[in-house]
């Protein structure tokens, strides 16, 4: 039965897969074809409004084809495309050893006839260099000194390539056995989140050099794409999902004010509901806004009283839910993460779209604490205007499509069960011209986790 089943995953994977390859197609002879019309109505409206001779309108044309082809370009995409009596010819030479290609898109109106006219834009894109993995970039992942209670030291911990040196929490042995477990399961490198210790809270940043980045400080551009597998080891078939607790996030968060050390936390005790993104922490500052995260809560806190008290998240219900947070008042750091909290932006709740649960099945475990492999992916685009910017952000849970790990992409393949989109005035937007990105965790006095993320790769638009 089981491999009866197996074979059936692979024939449908292998009919989704030729008919994305398909929808891949089409859209972009259609987005082509769009776009085509779109400029020629552009050099239709510019001949008519500033009497231009026909040769300017043409070759004005030719080069919205030309940009057209370059936008569209993948390394698949190549070719020449006829659309009419216009054509865009897209060329490619390599990748480069650092995985770039030098890409050639020329649009040509009138294509064969006397009054051909043609128009050639080129660009670099692709490269390996401004994509950062824990396979290649594991040693540039930072844990911070934080916390204030015993066992913090064991809320993050991370495993390169190489048996390195125990922490103070870990024995030889019980680091070493640790790695030889999960050496072949995360080749790659891999970072613990929680330690199976309670009353812990703790971060992981990226503090390397690559592509736009310095000593972990990122220009944001754009925005970028994002990709992890994590695992949450324990198995909660509590129907409260009370037995573990009490999540992660992946947070992107401004260099300007926060450093490579930041961390969020309570000033005191326990505060496995901050998820290490809210509260002073152990510096007093906490992690400052502007920043944003996407939160992996697998503890219920739906209370709504005083942000400094226990259970005051305003969670929708007892299921584990992935959402995105920004800040609340400024006054406080301790509603960071509280739904609903904060203006301008507000974090969503579960009505606003950036919030998403989903139930347990009767008698079976909570939905993220299974015990199995779970994925995540993340898109940010970022865009300046007038008096600040607006950003959108797309959150897919175990994505299944074709590209769903491709950040060099958009991934088009499935509908993201998250997105927000919010506006920033112009400080804000301007502090997140540069940011660190990483993860966050916390658990309370009651309850511990041990989270393993691995396979990650974030890619800055380019």
């Amino acid at each position: 039965m089981d491999h009866g089943r197996g074979e059936l995953r692979k024939t449908i994977f292998h009919h989704r897969a030729a008919a994305a390859a398909g929808y891949t197609f089409l859209f972009t002879v259609f987005a082509l074809t769009t776009l085509s019309a779109i400029a020629a109505a552009l050099a239709t409206i510019s001949s008519s409004a500033d009497q231009t001779p026909q040769a300017g309108a043409d070759a004005l044309r030719a080069r919205y084809l030309a940009l057209s082809g370059l936008n569209l370009w993948t390394p698949e995409t190549t070719g020449t495309f006829t659309l009419g009596v216009d054509a865009i010819t897209i060329g490619q030479l390599g990748p480069d050893s650092g995985g770039v290609y030098a890409v050639t898109s020329t649009g040509t109106v009138r294509a064969g006839t006397s009054s051909q006219t043609s128009a050639t834009v080129t660009a670099r894109r692709g490269g390996s260099g401004s994509t950062i993995t824990f396979d290649d970039d594991i040693d540039a992942f930072k844990t911070p000194v934080v916390g204030k209670t015993t066992n913090s030291g064991s809320a993050v911990q991370v495993y390169g390539k190489d048996v390195d040196n125990a922490p103070a929490t870990l024995t030889t042995a019980e680091w070493t056995s640790l790695f030889a477990q999960n050496a072949s399961r995360y080749a790659g490198g891999w970072v613990r989140l929680g330690g199976g210790a309670a009353e812990t809270t703790g971060a992981v940043w990226y503090t390397g050099d690559k592509g736009s980045c310095q000593a972990g400080a990122c220009a944001l551009g754009t925005g970028f794409r994002a990709y992890f597998g994590f695992a949450f080891s324990g198995y909660d078939t509590h129907a409260q999902s009370k037995t573990y607790g009490d999540g992660f996030t992946f947070a992107v968060i401004t260099a300007a004010n926060d450093p490579a050390t930041a961390a969020g936390g309570p000033a005191a005790a326990t505060g496995g509901e901050y998820l290490g993104y809210a509260g002073p922490g152990p510096s007093g500052k906490g992690i400052a806004p502007p920043k944003m995260a996407v939160e992996i809560d697998t503890y219920p806190n739906r209370g709504s009283g005083d942000p400094k008290s226990t259970n005051s998240r305003r969670d929708a219900s007892n299921a584990n839910h992935v959402a995105v947070v920004y800040w609340g008042d400024t006054a406080t750091s301790y509603d960071d993460n509280v739904h609903g909290a904060g203006t301008d932006p507000v974090n969503p709740s579960l009505a606003k779209g950036g919030y998403y649960e989903k139930a347990a099945t009767s008698g079976g475990p909570q939905w993220l604490e299974d015990g199995e492999e779970h994925s995540l992916r993340l898109e940010l685009l970022r865009t300046s205007a007038s008096g600040g910017g607006s950003y959108t952000l797309k959150v897919w849970i175990d994505p299944e499509g074709v590209g769903k790990s491709d950040v060099s992409l958009d991934y088009t393949a499935q509908t993201p069960q998250v997105v927000s989109a919010v506006s920033l005035d112009a400080t804000n937007h301007a502090g997140l011209d540069a940011v660190r990105f990483g993860f966050t965790e916390a658990t309370s006095s009651a309850v511990t986790q041990d989270v393993a993320v691995h396979g990650f790769s974030l890619r800055f638009r380019e």
